[in-house]
C-alpha cells in the first residue's frame, strides 16, 4: 500500500493498457466489467496509474465509455475514471489533455426526436437517455471535485467558450439562473423540462440565492402555475425540483402559496397518473415539513385519502415505492398535529406499515424497508411513550438489518450483485497480513446506516422505556463494531450504545450500565494499547487513525452517558494513561514522518496532497483522544482531580506555550476546556498554568485556536475567580466580535463568525456574573453583545444566548431592553427571528410566544411597525401560537 512497494509493479502499466484493448474487444463483457471494478480501488491504485493515466489509460477508458455498445460498460469506465480523478484532482487538474478528454465524455447528449412520444412517457419510468444521464452526472462530480480541491480555475478556463457570455456579465449564478427561469415558460416542453431540472442542481448548489427575499416568491409562482402546464412530465420535473426547493423556502414566504398549491395537489393525488401521484405525495410532505403545524388544517381532509391509498397498496407489490412515500407523507403530518389528533389514526397507520413489511416473497432492493424506518423514527419522536406497544414489531426488523456485512472481492461476490447496483469498496489487511479488497452494495450500506439511526432514534426518544428491548439490541450493535467499510456507521453505532448505558442509568438498573461500560472498554481500550505499545516509528505507520478517532468518540460518548460511579480510579488513570501513550506515539510517529520528507526532499505535490488527507485523519484522531481524556471528568471529577489532573496538567503546559505549533495548541485548548467544564472551582488552582496564555487566543488570528479559547473563556467566566481577568477579557472579546460581525456572513467567514459566536457566550457570562469588574464598560460591552445577535453558526451557543436573551427581557434588564423600552423592537426582532430554529431550544421558543402575547396587542403593533415585513408576518404567527 505504499508508494516505493506500488513502484515495483510499474513495468506492467503497458500490459494493462494492452489487456484493457484486448477487453475491450471481446464480446465477453464479464472480464472487462470485473477489470474496470478493479479500476476503482481508490487512492493507491490512482497513485500508480498517475503518470500513465493521461496519456495511455484514459484514452481507453474514453473509447470504452463513449463507443462500446453495452450501457453498463460505458458506466463503468467513467466510474473508473471518475474514481481515479477523485482521488488526483491536483494531478490532473494541472493536465490539459486529461480535462479536455473527460469533458468530451461528459458531451455524450444524443436526444430522441419523437418529441410526442418523449412527452407521453412516464418522467419517472421513461427511458430517458442514458448517455446524457451519465454525461451529467460526471460533469456534476467533476465540478465538485475540483471545487472541493480549489482547482475550479483551470476547469472553467477549459470550459469557457461555453460560458463566457455568462460570466463577461458580473454575476455568474444570477444571471445563470435568470437564463433557466426565462426557459420555465419555453414553447418546447423539452425546454421546460430540462429547465427545471436546473431549477433542481440551481436549489442544491446555490441554496443562500434561490431562496432570497428577492427570489422565492416569484419562483414560488412558477411552481404553482406549472401544475397546469399542459405536458406531465414537466409537471412531474418541477414537482422533483420542488422538493430540493421547497425546503429552502421561510415559512412566512411560503404561507400564501400553500392554499392554491394543496387545492391543485389533492386533485392529482386522487385523479392523477402512478407516477404522478409519486411526486404529488413527496410534494405535500415537502410542505408538511417545512410548515410544521402550520399544516395542520390539512390533516383532516388529507389523512383519509392517504389511508384509502394504503390500504389500497398493501398488497401490490408493483406500487410499493407509492406506498413508501405514502407511510412518508403521513409520518410528517403527524409531526404537524402532534400525539393527540394523530393518536386516532397510528393504530392503523402501524399496523399497515407492519404489514407491508411482512408481504412474503419480496425483492432484495424492496424500498419498504427504507421508508418504514424513517416514517418510524418521525413517528416515535411524535408518540414518545405512546409509541411503545409497536416497538415489539417494528425492532426485530430493523435489527435484522444489522447483520448486513461488507464481503471479500470475488468472482462470487460480484456475481450476487446486480448488474445495476453500485458498491462501496475498501482495501483492509486481513488477520493473515494479507491485503484484500471487500465490498458491499451502497443499498446495503445506506440500509445499514438507517437501521443504526432508527434504532438511536427509538432509544434516545422512548428513554427508561426502551429497557426491555436493551439487552437484544446491544448484541445486534455488537455486530457492526468492527465494520470497515464506513467510519459513519460504528461512529452511530458507538453513540447509540452510549443511549443504551443511558437508557439503564436512568431505568435504575446500574449494574447494566456498568456491564455495558465494561463490554465496550474491553473491545475499544486495547486499540490504544496496540498503538501505545509500538515500539518504533515503523511499527506505527500502520496506525488506521480514522478507525481509532471513531473508537475514541465511541468510548467519549459512551462515559458522557453512562453517568457516576461506573469507573474505578484506577480504571481512570490507566484509561487516561493509555490514551495520552497513544497521543504521544502519534506525535512521535508525525514528526518523524515530517522529517523524512524534508530529508529527501520531495517536490511531489500530489504525494503531499494525500499525505495532508492522511494526517488530517491523525490530527482528529489526536483531538479524539483529548476529548476522551476530557469524559473522565464528566461524572468521575473528584477521581480525575486525583488521578488524571498532573498528566493533563502536563500536556497543557507542554503545548500551551506560544512557540508551539498551531495544532499541538489546540490539543491543550481541548483539554483545557474539559478541565474548566466538569472542574469548575476545583480547577482554579490550575489557572497560572494556562490562563494567560489562553486570553491571548481568544484573539488568536488562526480560528482553530481562537474558538476554543472562546469557548474555554465562556466556562472559566462562570467562576468567581475569574473576576479580575473580566475586564481585559471583555475588552478583547467585545473586539473579535466587533471586528467578526463587520465581516459579514459570506461562507468564507463561517469560521471566523463560529469563533464570535462563542465570544459572545464569554462576553455575555462575564456580564452577568462579573457586573461590578466591568461595570466601567458595561454600557458599550452589553450594546456589543446585542448588535451581534442573533447567533448565526454555532447552535449550541445559539441555544445557550438566545435562552439568556429571552430571560433578560422577562427580567426586564435595562441594558437589554433599553431606556423606556428602547431596544424592545430590536430584542423582538431577535427573538422572532431565531424563533423555533435549530438555535433554540423547545423552552425557548414556547417564552418567546408567551412574552409576545405578554407585551399585548397596543404595545405590540407599535413594535410590529417598526420592522420588516417577514419578521412581522412571523411575530402575527407567533402571537397566534402563543394563545
Amino acid at each position: 500500500d505504499k508508494k516505493e512497494e506500488r513502484s515495483k509493479f510499474a513495468p506492467l502499466l503497458e500490459e494493462l493498457c494492452r489487456v484493457i484493448r484486448a477487453l475491450a474487444d471481446s464480446p465477453n463483457i464479464a472480464p472487462l466489467n470485473d477489470l474496470l471494478t478493479a479500476l476503482q480501488a481508490g487512492p493507491s491504485l490512482a497513485d500508480f496509474l498517475k503518470d500513465a493515466f493521461p496519456e495511455h489509460v484514459l484514452p481507453l477508458l474514453k473509447t470504452i465509455a463513449t463507443s462500446h455498445k453495452e450501457e453498463d460498460i460505458n458506466r463503468a469506465a467513467l466510474e473508473a475514471v471518475m474514481t481515479i480523478v477523485e482521488a488526483k484532482p491536483k494531478a490532473y487538474s494541472k493536465n490539459t489533455v486529461a480535462m479536455q478528454a473527460i469533458i468530451e465524455i461528459c458531451d455524450m447528449t444524443q436526444l430522441e426526436s419523437d418529441m410526442a412520444g418523449w412527452a407521453a412517457e412516464d418522467d419517472e419510468e421513461g427511458d430517458d437517455e442514458e448517455r446524457l444521464i451519465m454525461g451529467k452526472e460526471v460533469l456534476d462530480r467533476l465540478c465538485r471535485c475540483m471545487h472541493a480541491h480549489d482547482k475550479m480555475a483551470p476547469l472553467m478556463e477549459l470550459m469557457k467558450q461555453a460560458v463566457s457570455s455568462l460570466m463577461a456579465a458580473g454575476d455568474l449564478v444570477q444571471t445563470m439562473f435568470g437564463v433557466v427561469k426565462s426557459n420555465l415558460k419555453s414553447q418546447h416542453e423539452r425546454v421546460r423540462h430540462t429547465a427545471w431540472a436546473a431549477v433542481a442542481q440551481f436549489a442544491e448548489d446555490h441554496a443562500e440565492t434561490l431562496s432570497s427575499e428577492a427570489i422565492a416568491p416569484g419562483m414560488l409562482e412558477a411552481f404553482l402555475a406549472v401544475m397546469d402546464d399542459p405536458c406531465e412530465r414537466v409537471q412531474s420535473r418541477s414537482m422533483e425540483a420542488f422538493q430540493f426547493y421547497g425546503g429552502l423556502v421561510e415559512r412566512e414566504v411560503l404561507d400564501p402559496f400553500v392554499p392554491n398549491m394543496m387545492s391543485k395537489l389533492g386533485h392529482k393525488l386522487q385523479h392523477g397518473s402512478i407516477g404522478l401521484q409519486r411526486k404529488t405525495i413527496t410534494y405535500i410532505a415537502v410542505l408538511a415539513g417545512q410548515m410544521e403545524d402550520g399544516f395542520a388544517d390539512y390533516y383532516a381532509p388529507l389523512m383519509p385519502v392517504l389511508k384509502q391509498l394504503v390500504q389500497s397498496l398493501v398488497h401490490k407489490n408493483e406500487e410499493r415505492t407509492l406506498l413508501g412515500k405514502a407511510f412518508e407523507c403521513i409520518s410528517l403530518l403527524a409531526s404537524t398535529v402532534g400525539l393527540e389528533v394523530f393518536r386516532s389514526d397510528a393504530e392503523v397507520i402501524m399496523e399497515a406499515m407492519i404489514k407491508a413489511t411482512n408481504v412474503p416473497d419480496l425483492t432484495s432492493n424492496d424500498p419498504i424497508m427504507e421508508y418504514m424506518m424513517q416514517a418510524s423514527q418521525r413517528i416515535c419522536f411524535v408518540m414518545k411513550g405512546a409509541f411503545l406497544p409497536f416497538l415489539p414489531h417494528i425492532l426485530p426488523l430493523v435489527l435484522k438489518k444489522f447483520t448486513l456485512a461488507p464481503k471479500e472481492y470475488s468472482k462470487e461476490t460480484m456475481q450476487s450483485i446486480k448488474d445495476d447496483e453500485e458498491v462501496s469498496l475498501t482495501v483492509q489487511q486481513g488477520e493473515d497480513g494479507k491485503v484484500k479488497v471487500i465490498l458491499m452494495s451502497t443499498s446495503e450500506l445506506e440500509d445499514l446506516k438507517g437501521a443504526i439511526g432508527c434504532v438511536h432514534t427509538f432509544v434516545e426518544e422512548l428513554g427508561k422505556l426502551f429497557v426491555d428491548y436493551l439487552q437484544q439490541t446491544a448484541q445486534a450493535l455488537l455486530l457492526v463494531f468492527d465494520f470497515a467499510l464506513d467510519e459513519d456507521v460504528r461512529d452511530l453505532a458507538f453513540e447509540t450504545w452510549g443511549l443504551l448505558c443511558q437508557c439503564a442509568r436512568e431505568s435504575g438498573q446500574v449494574d447494566k450500565v456498568g456491564e455495558l461500560v465494561q463490554e465496550f472498554l474491553k473491545r475499544m481500550l486495547p486499540k490504544f494499547e496496540q498503538v501505545g505499545a509500538t515500539g518504533s516509528v515503523a511499527e506505527a505507520q500502520g496506525i488506521d487513525s480514522a478507525a481509532l478517532k471513531t473508537a475514541a468518540n465511541g468510548v467519549t460518548a459512551c462515559l458522557r452517558k453512562a453517568g457516576p460511579g461506573v469507573l474505578s480510579g484506577e480504571q481512570l488513570n490507566h484509561i487516561c494513561q493509555v490514551a495520552l501513550k497513544a497521543l504521544h506515539v502519534s506525535l512521535q510517529l508525525r514528526d518523524a514522518e515530517e522529517e523524512a520528507n524534508r530529508r529527501n526532499q520531495k517536490n511531489d505535490e500530489e504525494e503531499e496532497m494525500v499525505d495532508d488527507e492522511e494526517l488530517e485523519e491523525a490530527t482528529k484522531f489526536r483531538l479524539a483522544l483529548c476529548e476522551m481524556v476530557g469524559a473522565l471528568a464528566v461524572h468521575h471529577g473528584d477521581l480525575f482531580m486525583e488521578h488524571c489532573l498532573n498528566p493533563s496538567m502536563q500536556l497543557v503546559t507542554k503545548f500551551i506555550q506560544p512557540s508551539v505549533r498551531w495544532e499541538d495548541r489546540r490539543l491543550a485548548l481541548f483539554v483545557i476546556c474539559d478541565i474548566l467544564e466538569h472542574l469548575k472551582e476545583k480547577a482554579v488552582p490550575a489557572w497560572p498554568h494556562f490562563m494567560e496564555q489562553l486570553l491571548q487566543d481568544v484573539a488568536h488570528q488562526s480560528t482553530a485556536l481562537r474558538q476554543p479559547a472562546c469557548y474555554a473563556v465562556s466556562l472559566a467566566a462562570q467562576v468567581k475567580a475569574f473576576a479580575q481577568f473580566a475586564p481585559s477579557a471583555a475588552t478583547t472579546l467585545s473586539q473579535v466580535i466587533s471586528q467578526t460581525r463587520q465581516a459579514g456572513k459570506k461562507k468564507s467567514q463561517r469560521e471566523a463568525q463560529a469563533c464570535a459566536d462563542n465570544a459572545l457566550s464569554a462576553l455575555v457570562e462575564i456580564l452577568t456574573t462579573h457586573q461590578q469588574a466591568v461595570a466601567g464598560a458595561e454600557g458599550q460591552l452589553w450594546s456589543v453583545w446585542l448588535n451581534a445577535l442573533p447567533i448565526q453558526v454555532d447552535e449550541v451557543e445559539g441555544v445557550k444566548n438566545h435562552r439568556t436573551l429571552l430571560n433578560l427581557v422577562k427580567a426586564e434588564h435595562p441594558q437589554v431592553i433599553g431606556e423606556s423600552g428602547g431596544n424592545l423592537p430590536q430584542v423582538l426582532s431577535i427573538l422572532v427571528d431565531v424563533y423555533k430554529s435549530n438555535t433554540v431550544d423547545e423552552e425557548t421558543s414556547k417564552g418567546i410566544a408567551q412574552l409576545v402575547v405578554q407585551l399585548g396587542p397596543q404595545r405590540l403593533e407599535g413594535i410590529a411597525s417598526q420592522l420588516k415585513e417577514k419578521h412581522r408576518k412571523k411575530l402575527l404567527r407567533i402571537h397566534k401560537e402563543g394563545q
